[in-house]
């Protein structure tokens, strides 16, 4: 039976929960009075109540929200007419471009530029080698987990190196490795580790480790030209990988926000040529790149709104929601725009995630020193215990490695970039020296 919309405007349909707690596109969507829908995992809806999230206007359980056919059906058997519809999270971005021109009814629909298929990690590697030669890349091998063939491409990338899922997300098997063994340990572990919807991982991608700052660049495409919101230093971790601790992986503890009229020329440039190359028209992305004296490499594309609270700081750093400007520009309300930076305190905005109280203790601590800082405590909780065999709990074992844990955020405003890092970096100095 069709579902009672509140308005004729229709609904706005959200292909996956954000894990971060924060629903931008949520709010986007009910100052336009449309009606909200989520699907997820009936798994990871449960989970999310225990956590106390605002709820959608409907919540519809579907077993594999990454498999078109199933997401399709279940909200055509709800007889909504869908307005928009957007991935919230890395698992479903594949399918959220694959049903939004079948189920749309939008302005984004009637662009000339056809449907958009995301390119994975290695996808994306080769599209950009393809077109734009010139862009910095680390050395890089891919091949299927458990290929007769892999053995030979094993030497080409030399140690360190880096091995993860080619369609991986969030950091989720993200593995360091210094030698042989601990490279075969890890396509060991990457072969039994599941992806966010209990999934199984297909692809490795092994690259060239290349020591430098980690940058993250938000940003909105619109007709095929990059509009940079704001630049992201990272404030990076290297800890033995959940559930493999023989293992080191890398965890995002932080990120240091500049408006993105402050990105230099060379990263204007690659975040452009990383648009050309994926053929990338319209819509939220960001570009992950490493920077050190050789120049900037391109790491990683996502084709989605960032995770890890990133969509508050880059309000905080411009005053502007990524969110509002993904709906206006899918509805054809508005050519996006950026106002300009400010100067002075402000300028300059960070975030970590904080792994226990003594962190967000030293955060609290700043305020004594006359520094602007925001503590953010998360609200705790996670699945509940159940056999470790259980559908449910396979469904969410990714989460339960990526997602628990953490205690809160601490936001720290200033004038300068060095001046805010050395702030943050205090507050988990502990975990930034392991």
């Amino acid at each position: 039976m069709p579902i009672q919309t509140t308005n004729s405007s229709g609904a706005f349909v959200q292909l996956g929960a954000t894990r971060d707690g924060l629903d931008p596109y949520l709010d986007a969507a009910r100052r336009r009075g449309l009606q909200t829908l989520l699907v997820e995992t009936p798994a990871y809806l449960s989970w999310r109540q225990q956590l106390g999230r605002r709820p959608f206007d409907l919540e519809v359980p579907v077993e594999h929200p990454a498999q078109p056919e199933e997401v399709q059906h279940a909200l055509e058997s709800l007889g909504v007419k869908v307005t928009l519809l957007l991935a919230g999270f890395e698992r479903y971005v594949d399918c959220s471009f694959a049903l939004a021109p079948i189920l749309e009814d939008s302005p984004r629909q009637r662009w000339p530029y056809g449907a958009f298929s995301p390119l994975d990690k290695w996808g994306q590697r080769e599209a950009l080698a393809h077109a734009c030669p010139d862009v910095l890349q680390p050395r890089h091998v891919s091949f299927e987990l458990g290929s007769p063939a892999a053995a030979e491409t094993l030497t080409r990338v030399g140690f360190p190196l880096v091995a993860k899922p080619s369609n991986g997300g969030g950091g989720l098997g993200v593995f360091l490795v210094e030698n042989a063994e601990q490279r075969d340990r890890a396509l060991r572990a990457l072969s039994t580790l599941s992806n966010y919807d209990g999934a199984r991982f297909e692809r490795v991608l092994l690259e060239e480790f290349i020591e430098g700052r980690e940058h993250s660049i938000q940003g909105l495409a619109h007709d095929g030209r990059a509009l940079i919101l704001t630049t992201c230093e990272k404030l990076i971790t290297r800890e033995s990988a959940p559930g493999t601790p023989e293992l080191r992986g890398f965890r995002e503890a932080g990120h240091i926000a500049t408006h993105g009229d402050r990105a230099a020329p060379a990263l204007r440039a690659l975040t452009q040529a990383c648009l050309d190359a994926t053929g990338y028209r319209e819509g939220p992305f960001h570009v992950d790149v490493l920077q050190n004296p050789r120049g900037a490499f391109f790491v990683e594309m996502g084709f989605r709104l960032s995770g890890g609270g990133l969509v508050g700081l880059v309000e905080r750093a411009t005053g502007i929601k990524w969110a509002e400007l993904v709906f206006e520009t899918h509805l054809g309300e508005r050519t996006p725009t950026l106002p300009p930076p400010r100067e002075g305190p402000g300028a300059c905005v960070g975030q970590v995630t904080c792994a226990s109280e003594d962190e967000l203790r030293e955060g609290e601590a700043l305020r004594e020193k006359g520094v602007t800082v925001e503590v953010l405590r998360l609200a705790a909780g996670g699945p509940a215990a159940e056999a470790s065999a259980s559908p449910r709990a396979q469904t969410l074992a990714s989460d339960k490695l990526r997602h628990t844990g953490f205690r809160g955020r601490i936001v720290v405003s200033g004038t300068t970039l060095d001046e805010v890092r050395h702030h943050l970096q205090g507050c988990i100095a502990a975990r930034l020296g392991g």
